[in-house]
């Protein structure tokens, strides 16, 4: 799982980038929930990108463990945006009226912008 999940950080923001994902299955999904909630819960990140562009498939239970993560993001005032999601992924995130509990975006830079942290052009 740890080659799955790119964890960068861009001044106050996690960027995750999840690489080799074709699908986000049920073994995979306790353990990618368990990552996700330690960044919010004991390494204190408050600002999150989902870098989606390598997913291709989500489970429900990867719906659910992205909700879980909203909820613990929430007390503490933090936020998460989604970036890079297929329009076939993004239709199930309209279809579950989930589109409303999170911030999507094109591409990291906007994301980032949106966060006040902006990457040079080189």
């Amino acid at each position: 799982m740890a080659n799955e999940l790119l964890v960068q950080k861009y001044r106050d923001v996690t960027v995750i980038n999840f690489q080799n994902i074709a699908v986000l299955d049920s073994a995979s999904i306790e353990t990618l929930g368990r990552n996700l909630l330690d960044l919010v819960e004991k390494q204190d990140q408050r600002k999150v990108v989902l870098e989606f562009s390598g997913v291709k498939f989500m489970s429900s239970q990867a719906l659910g463990v992205l909700l879980q993560l909203k909820k613990a993001m929430d007390p503490v005032k933090g936020s998460i945006v989604i970036v890079g999601i297929r329009p076939e992924l993004h239709k199930v995130f309209k279809i579950t009226s989930l589109h409303k509990l999170f911030t999507f975006h094109n591409d990291l830079d906007k994301a980032l912008a949106g966060f006040g942290v902006f990457i040079p052009k080189q």
